[in-house]
């Protein structure tokens, strides 16, 4: 829109560069309250039990693990889990690798000198 004002005739862009400026506003503040309302709503999720007990369902259930929505939640909590430990081991070793190739890098280049070195002293 900014870039379609520059073609308006210059009385009449100020009111619209107002407009545009006030919509960017709301645009922030709607932004920002989204974002406050997702994170209550995550919250308020994360806090919410749908029975009184520690499985979250009534006492006389079957299920070993209580309600199945905790069951859920538990496996994929694992899941998320065990993939943070994964890609924190793939981190680990491409940090290895790369430290074990910056150190034959370094090897090569006092190589390299040393080879110049004994060619400016001859």
């Amino acid at each position: 829109m900014e870039i379609e004002i520059q073609g308006i005739p210059q009385s009449l862009r100020p009111s619209y560069q107002a407009r545009i400026k006030a919509s960017k506003a709301d645009l922030t503040r709607y932004k920002k309250l989204s974002k406050d309302v997702h994170a209550q709503l995550s919250r308020a999720e994360l806090l919410a039990r749908p029975g009184a007990g520690m499985g979250g369902g009534d006492a006389t259930s079957d299920e070993p693990y209580g309600a199945s929505s905790d069951r859920t939640r538990l496996l994929a909590g694992t899941a998320l889990l065990e993939d943070g430990s994964r890609r924190l081991l793939d981190s680990q070793r491409i940090a290895l690798e790369t430290e074990e190739q910056g150190a034959d890098i370094l090897r090569s280049l006092r190589g390299q000198r040393e080879q110049i070195q004994n060619a400016r002293d001859t």
